[in-house]
């Protein structure tokens, strides 16, 4: 407490020291700052004068101030002394803090140059003086504080006391068996903690007091109820110690064993043991014995009896073993059982032996008993590899292990049915070889129905199973490409709506139909043409995801699914990708073959319908992707659809007329216009409506180009043309008459046959008096194929004129192989050639082109005389048109002819030549 105080009051006195000095050396700079401005003005400064200016400068002289010597250069010292105050501090306290008096030097340079020096010196009693009364005031403090402390200290231990008395006396009651004593919690803050903590232990004390008297009961008790549990056991037991001795046994114990009788154990006790030692020589007997070994015993009045000897070893607490406990059960029965059981296995063994089936029996465990010889052939395993395995290391299946329940397993659902049944397996064989088997697995049950183990039967079904397959895929898939077939695109159609109707996507329907397939499979034959179908379904395998799926209508006709579409645009570019990779050439033996596709499109839900008005609206789609062009595809709308089925209408009523001989044949004639021959005619249709009256070809062609009914109606047209060709040639008249081929019609598979039949059908007419009009554009589509098809056509007699000519991308390379005799400019560039310079221009190199190439040349839209002075100037001669005739029935074209002549011959000798050719005509 010394040390402590002292070292306090040394830091103080430290600290105080400081601030005096500090406080000083602040006094200083005051007055040596205020003094020395004045000091600089004064000549000759005096001590009266100096404290003059020092009560001037400093209001009031500081108590503090020791001395003030001022000294201008070499002038005498001026000094002015103040006195020192009382000093409050005694002497040893000065003495202790040996202050030196603080002093100051302050200098200040004159108007004339000299130096003055101002020394101020204070008084150190006056910092003794500040310091002393600080020390006094904080010794009054600690003083004070101690008595506090010492008065603080006092009651608080009386307080303690009394405390300590108060748990002192709970403590002798509890002592004494007073287990409710509690303290009264009150006084102080520690008092209450202390009468709680000792309140809390008094309570878990008499808790865990009350605890172990209940324990005692209950261990009495315990030992009451193991006492009888024990005798209630059926099983004979006994209890012997490290030592030897018999501690105990049971009521069962003591009922077999502890009454005398004869019995295998007299050998060993004697004939004259009593029960007691009759049973204590037979324990003694058995603690030789191997734990689950069996013996013969002779209980009392019983007969001799099979029992399997148990034992297990008991021990102290300390864990030190104490003894045995020895038991006896009875297994007479189930050797008898067992022994039944051996007999119906051997006859079992020898039943399953002849079994054709595969027969493996388990144990309970799941261990192989027996194996016969056709489950040896399925498995790979003999009957010494089999035995005592698990039943899934020989019986192995690919997909998942077999797993046989038994009426042991602890998770088994009591309603689940022991015997197995299961179909579609694979058995590996220990080879890796796999069999398509069946199996049934059934319990092997005791005669109370007890499970003592399974029986499994399987057969190869290898062979069936195959075959199912087969007719299963075969059901599903096209067996041409491997794709699906029509039934397995409704299932999934069927699904892709749901999934789209519940994931919010877009599902498109597409049908695609290839381009030009028929003529490649003409021209190369059916095998290439299959060829090019399983390409074109490898391609669109490639292109589908998961999400999609692809299918064979029939044909070159395919189905694709694109399902989880975000947006229609999503579809198109998907599409577009698609045709682009269709277009591609494809491989095929030493060919190299260029196809593409016209792709129809019915978007779901936007078309909200069912699986069959989807298709079918991809179909009419898909149809007008080929009627603009083909290589393209098309969206589905309900506005096209209603054209579509007003276009069927149409089409359906073209072939009524088709049927009803409401169809009629107009005759245009050809002349040659320099000599006013008439060479030939065109044949062109025409519809006898009964309501519309006369209809022309925009009225039917349209409606039917793209569909095969354009193929009858061009037969028809054949047949009428010759026919009429007969009527003429009978009457003296051989011309020629040209027919327009339709671009479907001509790449049938059969046309030139076809053509042949109808040809043959008309003998009296030559065949090289009949010209097949086929348009450019069609032509150059396929050249190679069109080349062939023309030249056999030609090998019958036909001849051939590319109508239109300058409408599609001719070249020289293909007007020289396309083998036609004539070449019909396109009445498009006749009608311009008298305004149009271009028009003239083409027209005049396609003269030029046909004389090149040794073509005849004729000119469509002959309409004024103008015109044809201007096809005669360009060099070609033929020409036909309403200028100078329109089409005309077949029954009016003979006196068309002769009236046309006479004219002709009458313009001539009248030199009237000059007279438009039209006018002439309408004289007629």
């Amino acid at each position: 407490m010394a040390l402590v105080t002292g070292v306090r009051y040394h830091a103080l006195l430290t600290i105080e020291t400081e601030e005096a000095t500090a406080r000083a050396s602040a006094e200083l700079g005051r007055i040596g700052n205020s003094l020395l401005p004045l000091l600089v003005h004064l000549d000759a400064p005096t001590p009266q004068v100096m404290e003059q200016a020092l009560h001037d400068g400093a209001p009031g002289v500081p108590p503090a101030l020791k001395t003030l010597q001022w000294q201008v250069g070499s002038t005498p010292l001026a000094v002015l002394n103040h006195p020192l105050e009382k000093a409050d501090a005694p002497a040893w306290f000065s003495d202790y803090l040996a202050i030196q008096p603080p002093q100051r030097q302050f200098t200040q340079r004159l108007n004339d140059g000299r130096i003055g020096v101002l020394t101020v010196t204070l008084w150190p009693q006056t910092l003794e003086n500040q310091i002393w009364r600080t020390l006094v005031v904080q010794s009054r403090i600690s003083a004070l504080n101690m008595v506090t402390i010492l008065l603080l200290l006092t009651l608080l231990l009386r307080a303690n006391a009394r405390m300590l008395g108060r748990l002192a006396r709970a403590s002798n009651q509890f002592k004494q068996g007073h287990l409710d004593t509690r303290m009264a919690v009150s006084g102080s803050l520690e008092a209450r903690a202390m009468a709680s903590a000792f309140n809390d232990m008094a309570t878990k004390v008499q808790s865990l007091v009350h605890s172990l008297r209940e324990t005692q009961h209950l261990q009495s008790e315990q030992l009451h109820f193991t006492r009888q549990l024990i005798d209630a056991l059926p099983l004979p037991l006994f209890v012997r110690s490290a030592r030897g001795e018999s501690l105990d046994t049971n009521k069962a114990w003591r009922h077999l064993f502890e009454n005398p009788g004869p019995g295998p154990l007299n050998a060993v006790a004697g004939n004259e043991l009593p029960g007691s030692g009759r049973s204590v020589a037979l324990q003694a007997l058995l603690a030789t014995h191997a734990q689950g070994s069996e013996i013969q015993v002779h209980p009392v009045n019983l007969p001799v009896r099979d029992m399997a000897y148990y034992q297990a070893h008991f021990t102290t607490t300390d864990g030190a073993r104490a003894g045995i406990i020895g038991t006896l059960v009875d297994v007479t029965e189930r050797k008898q059982v067992q022994e039944a059981l051996r007999a119906e296995k051997e006859r079992a063994e020898i039943t399953l032996a002849s079994i054709a089936d595969g027969v493996i029996t388990t144990n309970q465990a799941g261990h192989i008993e027996t194996i016969n010889e056709a489950a040896q052939l399925m498995t790979g395993y003999t009957t010494q590899q089999a035995v005592g395995r698990p039943l899934q290391e020989v019986f192995k299946l690919h997909e998942k292990p077999l797993n046989l329940l038994t009426a042991s397993d602890p998770d088994q659902d009591t309603n689940t049915p022991l015997t197995q049944k299961a179909t579609h397996q694979v058995l590996i064989h220990r080879s890796g070889e796999r069999y398509a088997i069946e199996y049934t697995a059934a319990p092997i049950r005791l005669g109370d129905g007890m499970v003592a183990g399974r029986v499994l039967v399987f057969r190869d079904v290898t062979e069936t199973r195959n075959l199912r397959q087969q007719i299963s895929w075969h059901a599903r898939h096209d067996a041409l490409t491997g794709l699906h077939n029509r039934n397995a695109l409704a299932v999934r159609l069927t699904h892709a709506i749901f999934m789209a109707h519940s994931q919010g996507t877009l599902l498109a329907v597409c049908l695609l139909d290839l381009d030009h397939f028929q003529a490649i499979n003409e021209q190369h034959g059916v095998l290439v043409g299959d060829r090019l179908l399983k390409e074109v379904a490898l391609r669109l395998s490639a292109f589908v995801t998961h999400s999609d799926a692809a299918a064979r209508m029939g044909g070159d006709e395919f189905a694709l699914l694109l399902g989880d579409m975000p947006h229609p645009q999503a579809i198109e570019e998907r599409l577009l990708q698609l045709l682009e990779h269709l277009s591609q050439p494809y491989a095929i033996d030493d060919l190299t073959l260029h196809c593409t596709a016209s792709v129809g499109v019915a978007v779901f839900p936007h078309d909200n319908t069912g699986s069959d008005t989807l298709l079918r609206h991809a179909d009419q789609a898909m149809c007008q992707a080929k009627a603009a062009g083909r290589n393209q595809l098309h969206f589905f709308d309900v506005r096209l659809d209603q054209e579509v089925q007003t276009m069927h209408s149409r089409q359906t009523r073209v072939a009524q007329a088709l049927h009803h001989n409401e169809l009629r044949l107009y005759y245009q004639p050809k002349v040659n216009m320099r000599t006013g021959q008439v060479i030939g005619m065109e044949a062109l249709m025409r519809w006898q409506h009964p309501e519309l009256g006369l209809l022309g070809p925009h009225d039917i062609f349209p409606e039917v180009n793209d569909t095969d009914l354009i193929v009858d109606m061009g037969e028809w047209v054949l047949r009428e043309a010759l026919a009429q060709m007969r009527v003429w040639t009978r009457a003296g008249m051989a011309w020629s008459v040209s027919v327009n081929i339709a671009a479907r019609q001509f790449h049938c598979s059969n046309f030139v046959d076809r053509l042949k039949e109808i040809l043959y059908g008309c003998p009296e007419v030559s065949p090289r008096r009949l010209e097949l009009e086929i348009l450019e554009s069609a032509a150059l589509e396929d050249i190679q194929y069109m080349h062939q098809m023309m030249k056999k056509c030609q090998a019958l007699g036909v001849q051939f004129a590319l109508d239109d000519f300058g409408t599609g991308f001719s070249s020289l390379s293909y007007l020289k192989r396309l083998p036609a005799e004539t070449i019909k400019i396109d009445q498009s560039f006749v009608k311009g050639i008298l305004h149009d310079p271009d028009d003239l221009t083409l027209v005049s190199a396609i003269v030029s082109l046909a004389a090149a190439f040794h073509r005849h040349v004729i000119a469509e839209g002959v309409e004024t005389q103008a015109h044809c002075d201007k096809l005669l100037q360009l060099g070609c001669e033929l020409g036909q048109g309403f200028g100078i005739s329109p089409p005309m029935p077949a029954q009016e074209v003979v006196g068309w002819v002769d009236g046309y002549q006479r004219n002709r011959d009458a313009a001539a000798d009248h030199s009237a030549s000059s007279l438009p050719l039209n006018e002439s005509l309408h004289k007629t």
